[in-house]
């Protein structure tokens, strides 16, 4: 083994720990929204459909139909249900 071939095994190792930390970085959870920021639960970016918030979260349409309704988690826009994700996250407690 030469010295350039120690010099490569190092670059290489600098690059994976470099590689490592950026990984790690991207895989960090988002911050969860203050709850006090209620208001920006309904901001377009927090809204899902209805049917897609029924698989994501396995929840039943009908069974969020009802929490739409009764508990405020989603706001009816052009007669179809968009659930706010914050909202139903705190709901079931994700």
């Amino acid at each position: 083994m030469t010295n350039n071939d120690l010099a490569l095994i190092d670059e290489v190792i600098a690059t994976l720990k470099r590689l490592r930390e950026r990984v790690a970085k991207a895989a960090e959870p988002e911050p969860a929204p203050d709850v006090a920021d209620a208001d920006d639960d309904f901001a377009p970016g927090n809204l899902i459909e209805l049917p897609v918030a029924a698989q994501r979260f396995e929840v039943s349409k009908d069974k969020l139909r009802r929490w739409c309704r009764d508990y405020g988690i989603g706001v009816l826009q052009g007669g179809r249900w968009m659930v706010s994700i914050p909202r139903i996250r705190r709901h079931i407690g994700r």
